[in-house]
């Protein structure tokens, strides 16, 4: 039988960031793409990941490098 731990339920322990870059290591086809006339948003969307940075804005740069920093989460 399985020993149950005293420490109590911390949520940020299941928690972890991750940005564009981490999804463009995953799926090298996003590193090919011109973001000026492809929504980088939309395109994330077909790999179940979502853009919640709040500076993020639609066709700003054509490059991926150029949003690598913006945070994104798993869509479930």
């Amino acid at each position: 039988m399985k020993i149950k731990s005293k420490e109590p339920f911390n949520p940020d322990n299941f928690f972890s960031s991750q940005c564009v870059e981490d999804v463009a290591r995953k799926f090298e086809i996003l590193k090919t793409l011109d973001y000026r006339k492809i929504s980088l948003a939309n395109e994330i969307t077909k790999y179940n990941y979502e853009i919640v940075s709040k500076d993020y804005v639609d066709f700003e740069f054509s490059n991926i490098e150029e949003y690598y920093n913006f945070e994104v989460d798993t869509i479930v």
